[in-house]
């Protein structure tokens, strides 16, 4: 086989997770034949500018393919952590508001999502691509490829570093609905004295409504949030994917 050709090949099983299964790319209606074509673009413009180490016989090149898979998996995976903090911070404030019976379909993955969950990460889909998040996406890519040639891919990491991304991730992606989540505690426990203090009062009804109403108000109010914290979770989602590349 070429060697172009098969270090296209392999940067493609890299570079083609991100855009096929890593938000906010898989939350875009994207005929898969320009996927495919994108991924192979970059893979193509790629291969003649990075050192290479390719292997010689079939059963390295699967080898180094599965090693590719991974990596490629990996990066993906970094940045589906980032989203599924806002997600779950919006399925959190669902559950807190009453909307917790309220699912929409996500336009990416044509399957039931949490009400506020689903609109947390569209917004973080459009702040990531109006602020060049795709350009950064490419180059890291880039870097990537310098810094691991293709064929000779290797992560680095731990246990422990993945657990404290994932954790750091968590707490930056609930501090986008710290404000509301608050708020509604602040409500519960006013309509539990409330309660108490007057027990002929529907405090169920009541607090759904006040709830609702008041967590809708203050996601406005705090909206400003957002943009902070979605550029804060790519960069930590950008600098751990750099942490995986080891020569």
């Amino acid at each position: 086989m070429n060697s172009t050709v098969s270090a296209i090949a392999l940067l493609t099983l890299r570079i083609g997770p991100l855009f096929a299964i890593a938000p906010p790319f898989s939350q875009i209606n994207v005929p898969v034949r320009i996927r495919i074509t994108l991924v192979l673009g970059l893979a193509a413009a790629l291969a003649p500018v990075m050192p290479s180490n390719l292997p010689q016989t079939d059963g390295a090149f699967i080898a180094s393919a599965a090693c590719e898979l991974i990596l490629g998996l990996a990066i993906a995976f970094s940045l589906q952590i980032a989203f599924a903090s806002l997600s779950f911070a919006g399925r959190a404030l669902d559950v807190q508001a009453g909307f917790g019976l309220a699912l929409v379909i996500d336009p990416g993955s044509r399957g039931r999502a949490p009400l506020l969950g689903t609109a947390l990460t569209m917004g973080a889909g459009m702040i990531f691509f109006a602020n060049n998040g795709h350009l950064e996406a490419v180059r890291l890519l880039a870097s990537m490829a310098n810094v691991l040639p293709v064929g000779q891919s290797s992560i680095a990491g731990s246990p422990e570093m993945l657990i404290g991304y994932t954790s750091l991730i968590m707490g930056i992606g609930l501090s986008a609905v710290a404000a509301a989540v608050v708020t509604l505690f602040l409500i519960d426990i006013t309509i539990g004295f409330l309660s108490r203090a007057l027990p002929q009062m529907n405090a169920l009804m009541m607090g759904l409504q006040v709830k609702a109403i008041a967590a809708l108000v203050m996601l406005a109010l705090s909206a400003g949030l957002l943009g902070p914290v979605v550029l804060r979770l790519l960069r930590h989602a950008f600098d751990y994917t750099a942490s995986l590349a080891t020569q």
